[in-house]
């Protein structure tokens, strides 16, 4: 399922580095497509199995804020 996920608080290119690295590699079943800093959202094909959760959880470890999961 490809899905938007709607991101705030990335301010620089780390912000998104980091924000891939942590999507691809700390939660399974997550393949990140594109990340834009400037339109703050990530483009990910994600498997139904994914705990939203612990989605949730990764993105605001990072200190960022999931305002909402759209469709894509």
């Amino acid at each position: 399922m490809r899905k938007k996920l709607i991101i705030d608080g990335m301010s620089c290119n780390h912000c998104v580095n980091h924000l891939n690295t942590a999507l691809s590699e700390d939660i399974d079943g997550i393949e990140v497509i594109e990340i834009s800093l400037e339109d703050k959202f990530a483009i990910v094909d994600m498997n139904s199995n994914v705990d939203l959760n612990k989605l949730n959880e990764v993105v605001e470890e990072l200190g960022f804020e999931l305002k909402d999961i759209i469709e894509y």
